[in-house]
């Protein structure tokens, strides 16, 4: 292309792009002009609308300066400009007359709040439904609600703030109350300890129950809404239906009764109900409350009362003791048939309630030794009314009486007397024999072997015996009166004593050892057996103590326990010496058992099959011998004190077991029921399963053979049972087998140790071991084991 083509192309582009660029000039300033057109309007219209709402706001400072509620103008800096009357009787200030700023009326709790609500008031220009407290010119309190807005001048600026504020200190304040309130009667409703409903009047099931009534009778509110009054009331008793009529019908607002009621678990509860209406102003009942108390325990405890009544009056008018019971007026409450003969009275004792004993006494006295004085012991038993216990009368024929006399009172008000009348000729009879009884057995405690030693609360010797003063040293005279810790405890010995005392003082009887001194100044150890000492009436008098001298005793535990701490040690150097003997014994072997292998691969080809028979022969026999050390060290480390308890799945070791040792293929080895879950030491169980099993395998001598692994079990022990069909064992050789080395037969792998390590495991896990055996045919090895070690 020549020069003068391009230069004309360019001058056309250059003149295209000028008066593209006019173009765009023109429109640009066209809508530039547009644009400040509809800008003006804007202002001329902004101007107007404030015009307007400048308008609008005079007319409604009017209109607010009349109404009930308070209108304040303040400044920017919360100063009031301007507020109407019911404003000036709210704060109890008037700006007309003194500067009123509202920012420090607030109160201090709402000061950050009311800042936060100033500002958002500023900057949005509106706030609704600002709450705070006041403080007035009075220092009263007031909760106001205020709802807001900014006063802009003509130029937008924020010149002061206008709002109408409300007083609703007394609406919070009911409303608080109302809200205490209403929680105040769920709180009750709730907790109450007596069953509450409510129901609406042609309304089946219950609007609403509280917790005790759900626990009550076991149903849940939902199934509570579907059930009436009929449906849970026992079917012997009415539903009340003539209560309810009555009423509906006004006549009675309320009604209580004690009715039967069925629980849903089906048992019966006795319950004491009252029902009362909730009319409208018209009388008409809008609802219903019951509430119900459970009185099943009242009830059971009211029919046990008059039952055991009943047993009492029973038992009273067959006791082998006269019993008289009168009233405040000395009228017969009760008698029975003892009273009726050990005086002579004919008539029975139905007859005699409410006779006047008043007479009594005198007619009486004839039967005693003193009338007299049974008339006058009388009337003062009565006047004084104190309770007298096992007072003797003689009677004329020669017997004797024991009474007594039991004042009873009720609620602090004395409303009669209980007389009983025993017959204890034969027991005083007794005493007198006891008496002379005692005195025989006094001397035997005295001279017994044993050392007897009595004392008080205080440790204050009363008495000792002839074998206590031996042992101890002392006299009698120079132990009674004397503190018996004092006299014979060491330092060492004295909390070992007070901890027993303690026990003994609680009425418990014990024994304990202690060391004590002798008078001689000899230390000796003293077995003590004390009991509590008691009076005729039961109350603790002190203790008596039966004293062993066990010092010999003591001194052979002493040698006992010296001999089993050297059987320990001899124990544990025998352990050492078996595992140093074992590892001696086997590094040679299994030199032995390598020098045979490497003989075996170098002299192959000259050595004949003879030679090589032989030396293979030797080879298991050292395998042998290496297997018989091994098993012999595994029955020496078996002790009880490392037996380790964790959970053993048996069904699982079992399983490794038979993954570990060689079956041959014409062998089945079956677990007839899935073996439990034990707790014991895993190496040892394994031990007792692998050697049993291990044996099964090697001694079954049939072309197809079977193992049968089963177990049972009772509160106590496993039974576990291995059977096989090999070549059985004679019946003398079934306890000899669980010896060490009394293997039987010739099997390469016998060693004579297995059975006796499966022996002394089960005794470890208190467990028995035996068989059942037939030559030829197989046998069944059974073994327990203790469930709980």
């Amino acid at each position: 292309m020549e020069p003068t083509n391009k230069i004309e192309i360019l001058e056309r582009a250059l003149e295209r792009e000028k008066k593209a660029r006019k173009l765009a000039e023109k429109i640009l300033e066209e809508k530039s002009t547009e644009l400040y057109d509809l800008s003006e309007a804007l202002r001329q219209s902004n101007n107007r609308l404030k015009e307007l709402l400048n308008e609008k706001t005079s007319q409604l400072e009017g209109v607010f300066v009349n109404i009930i509620d308070a209108y304040i103008v303040m400044d920017i800096q919360g100063n009031v400009l301007k507020m109407n009357q019911a404003a000036k009787d709210m704060l109890g200030y008037d700006n007309e007359k003194e500067l009123v700023n509202l920012l420090n009326l607030v109160h201090s709790d709402y000061a950050e709040y009311t800042a936060a609500a100033f500002k958002q008031l500023y900057h949005t220009g509106s706030y609704n439904d600002y709450k705070s407290r006041i403080i007035t010119k009075e220092g009263t309190e007031k909760i106001v609600q205020i709802n807001a807005s900014i006063i802009y001048d003509r130029d937008g600026k924020p010149v002061a703030a206008q709002g109408v504020a409300r007083d609703i200190t007394e609406e919070i304040e009911i409303k608080r109350q109302l809200e205490s309130q209403n929680k105040q009667l769920d709180l009750i409703f709730d907790n109450s300890p007596i069953g509450i409903s409510l129901t609406k009047t042609n309304f089946k099931g219950l609007l609403k129950v509280n917790k005790a009534l759900v626990s009550m009778f076991g149903y849940t509110l939902e199934e509570f809404n579907n059930l009436s009054i009929k449906d849970v009331t026992h079917p012997e008793d009415e539903v009340s239906s003539e209560k309810l009529r009555q009423m509906i019908e006004g006549e009675i607002e309320s009604y209580t009764i004690n009715k039967r009621y069925i629980k849903k678990s089906g048992e019966t509860l006795w319950a004491k109900t009252r029902v009362a209406a909730i009319r409208d102003e018209a009388g008409k009942i809008l609802y219903q409350v019951a509430t119900v108390e459970d009185i099943t325990k009242e009830k059971i405890a009211k029919e046990k009362i008059e039952e055991s009544e009943n047993r009492l009056s029973t038992l009273i008018v067959n006791l082998q003791t006269g019993i008289l019971l009168e009233d405040e007026n000395r009228k017969i409450l009760l008698t029975n048939n003892k009273f009726c003969n050990l005086f002579g009275i004919q008539a029975s004792p139905e007859v005699l309630k409410g006779a006047d004993c008043s007479n009594a006494a005198e007619e009486n006295k004839s039967y005693f030794k003193d009338p007299e004085q049974f008339v006058n012991r009388i009337d003062e038993l009565l006047d004084k009314k104190e309770i007298v216990i096992g007072e003797e009368l003689e009677l004329v024929n020669g017997s004797i009486y024991e009474r007594s006399y039991i004042p009873i009172y009720h609620e602090g008000k004395y409303k009669g007397h209980l007389w009983s009348y025993d017959d204890v000729t034969i027991q005083k009879n007794y005493k007198e024999s006891l008496k002379a009884q005692k005195e025989k057995y006094s001397s035997i405690i005295a001279n017994m072997n044993l050392g007897l030693l009595e004392v008080d609360l205080k440790d204050t010797i009363l008495m000792a015996n002839q074998s206590f003063t031996e042992m101890s040293g002392y006299t009698e005279d120079e132990l009674v009166g004397k503190t018996a810790s004092d006299i014979f405890l060491i330092p060492e010995s004295q909390a070992e004593f007070n901890k027993n005392d303690k026990i003994r003082q609680k009425g418990v009887s014990n024994s304990y050892e202690v060391r004590v001194r002798t008078k001689d100044n000899q230390l000796r150890y003293w077995l003590v057996s004390g009991a509590p000492n008691y009076d005729v009436n039961g109350k603790m008098l002190g203790s008596i103590g039966i004293h062993l001298d066990i010092t010999e005793m003591k001194l052979l535990e002493a040698q006992k326990e010296q001999l089993l701490k050297n059987l320990e040690q001899q124990n544990e150097h025998l352990n050492e010496y078996a595992h140093i003997v074992s590892h001696d014994l086997k590094s040679p072997l299994r030199n032995i058992s390598a020098l045979l292998s490497w003989t075996k691969e170098d002299f192959r080809e000259k050595l004949g099959e003879e030679s090589m028979m032989n030396l293979d022969l030797m080879q298991g026999k050292v395998e042998k011998m290496d297997h018989l050390i091994e098993n012999i060290l595994r029955y020496s480390s078996i002790e009880d004190g490392n037996i380790q308890k964790q959970e053993l799945d048996l069904q699982e070791l079992v399983l490794e077991i038979l993954g570990l040792i060689y079956i041959p293929e014409h062998i089945k080895v079956t677990i007839l029921n899935k073996l439990p879950v034990i707790y014991g030491d895993r190496t040892r169980i394994q031990q007792v399963f692998q050697n049993l099993l291990s044996n099964a395998v090697n001694y079954i001598d049939k072309e197809k053979g079977f193992v049968e692994i089963d177990y049972t079990e009772n509160t106590t022990h496993y039974t576990f049972s291995i059977k096989d069909n090999g070549i059985g064992i004679e019946k003398e050789h079934h306890q000899r087998i669980f010896k060490i080395f009394n293997a039987l037969g010739t099997h390469e792998k016998s060693t004579g140790v297995g059975l006796s390590i499966v022996k002394k495991v089960i005794d470890l896990y208190e467990g028995e071991i035996w068989l059942d055996s037939e030559v030829g045919k197989g046998t069944v090895f059974f073994f327990s084991l203790k469930k709980q070690i």
